[in-house]
């Protein structure tokens, strides 16, 4: 995927002259893939610790657990495809000034914990799968820790200062949440990893800043202009080192200007090559949309795009790590999540309001996954469809109803069906399109290795 995308980006800067200049361009659309996820990181914690104290809406200062004890309404718009299975737990973590400590208590509920850096990557991943249902007493700790840690603690370690604990717990619905959910997210701990034993500590309370209130992160980073971009990425690489994987990519950016802590001079560049690099994001946002709507042939199940590979752990593929942040940022990796979306029906035709749909699996084929499934529909923007009855997901965990010989069918359409209408998906009015994605949680080797392939979305009118 990384050279696929890449050629295609490239394509964009052929306009550009030969030479030296042309290669400049390419390598300051390099920088600014491999920005993005640090970006966009950014920018989802100073929306989401803007706030005093914890709040139950994902909401907290650094270091300290945000919740989310309901599931969200179309209007909600802080991060792409929200995830409506699950309570969120999250830490927006800052280890620039010490690790912290955290607890997870012991559960029969399905869980994961896992652990962004600020490059998108998952560091780990705490939950039923990897580390079972017990108790967890973790040590998150930051690139330049040198000190002992207790052995008892389990330690996770960043190069990064910026990272990002994205929990889900699964939730049947509101009332198994506040029974059940709620409890287990009560429990949660964090704190300094130094007031691990202080059972007296009590978090710092927050500010608010107005400049980061009222906001989409994604949005705040598509809409800034190349030289902002390049600045705000160069301070963000002081905290935030690249890896020694990324060494070769860094001695290309030194040579334009790119380094730790230094600001972008636009001027050095002649007219022609300065007009072409203050277009960059609109262009690489266009070749995000193209990309989602003509994904590569083998990735492809009956009009679903499913990655089986790559995600989660990008190494030094920035085309495609930049990628999936722009189309669903904080993705795990394929063992802990599978995310087949899914633009076009069966027939390869976009979804549209206008028309009504069916999803049918065979008795046989139900998805094989050892947590649990769902169906999640979104505007093309990446929100939720607004809709009379407020539903926007069915699932493995919902009350369906199953046909008589074990099958199931989900009907996506404006409308209610006459019959089964706990099986219907509402879809948006008419004429407005959509896409579709499935979730499926510690999914079975079968899919993994693609036997068990997603059946195609029909359209029946």
């Amino acid at each position: 995927m990384k050279k696929s995308i890449l050629v295609i980006f490239l394509a964009s800067f052929m306009l550009v002259g030969c030479g030296s200049s042309k290669e400049q361009i390419e390598i300051l659309e390099e920088a600014y893939l491999y920005g993005y996820p640090m970006l966009t990181m950014d920018y989802t914690h100073k929306l989401s610790t803007n706030v005093v104290e914890p709040t139950s809406r994902g909401k907290a200062p650094l270091n300290q657990w945000a919740t989310v004890r309901q599931f969200p309404k179309a209007a909600f718009k802080s991060v792409v495809r929200p995830n409506l299975d699950t309570y969120y737990s999250l830490i927006y973590a800052d280890l620039s000034k010490g690790p912290l400590y955290i607890y997870i208590p012991s559960t029969e509920r399905y869980y994961l914990m896992p652990i962004l850096n600020v490059f998108g990557d998952v560091i780990a991943s705490p939950g039923s799968r990897t580390t079972g249902q017990g108790e967890l007493h973790i040590a998150l700790v930051g690139p330049d820790y040198k000190e002992d840690i207790d052995s008892d603690l389990m330690v996770i370690r960043s190069g990064t200062s910026l990272n990002w604990l994205v929990g889900r717990v699964a939730v049947k619905n509101d009332e198994d949440g506040i029974s059940e959910v709620a409890n287990f997210q009560e429990k949660l701990i964090v704190k300094p990893l130094k007031e691990r034993n202080n059972e007296n500590y009590i978090a710092p309370k927050g500010s608010v800043n107005p400049e980061y209130n009222n906001f989409v992160p994604l949005e705040k980073v598509n809409g800034l202009d190349i030289v902002t971009y390049f600045n705000q990425m160069m301070a963000l690489m002081v905290d935030n080192p690249p890896t020694k994987e990324d060494a070769p990519l860094m001695s290309k950016l030194k040579s334009v200007g790119i380094v730790p802590g230094g600001s972008f001079d636009i001027s050095q560049f002649p007219g022609l090559e300065k007009s072409v690099i203050n277009k960059l994001p609109e262009l690489v946002q266009k070749k995000f949309k193209e990309i989602t709507a003509k994904p590569k042939t083998e990735n492809m199940q009956n009009g679903w795009t499913v990655n089986t590979s790559g995600l989660g752990k990008y190494g030094t593929n920035y085309s495609l790590r930049a990628y999936v942040t722009n189309i669903g940022y904080g993705a795990n990796t394929p063992d802990d999540a599978i995310y087949p979306n899914s633009a076009v029906d069966s027939d390869g035709n976009t979804y549209s309001g206008d028309y009504k749909y069916k999803l049918h699996f065979d008795a046989d084929k139900l998805p094989p996954v050892k947590g649990f499934w769902s169906l999640t529909m979104y505007t093309k923007e990446g929100f939720l469809v607004d809709n009379s009855i407020d539903r926007y997901v069915l699932g493995s965990m919902k009350d369906m109803q199953y046909n008589k010989d074990g099958s199931l069918d989900i009907f996506i359409q404006n409308e209610a069906p006459e019959t089964m209408q706990s099986n219907w998906l509402p879809s948006p009015g008419k004429g407005v399109e959509f896409e579709l994605t499935f979730r499926m949680y510690w999914p079975e080797g079968d899919v993994l290795n693609r036997t068990w392939q997603m059946p195609g979305v029909d359209k029946v009118n």
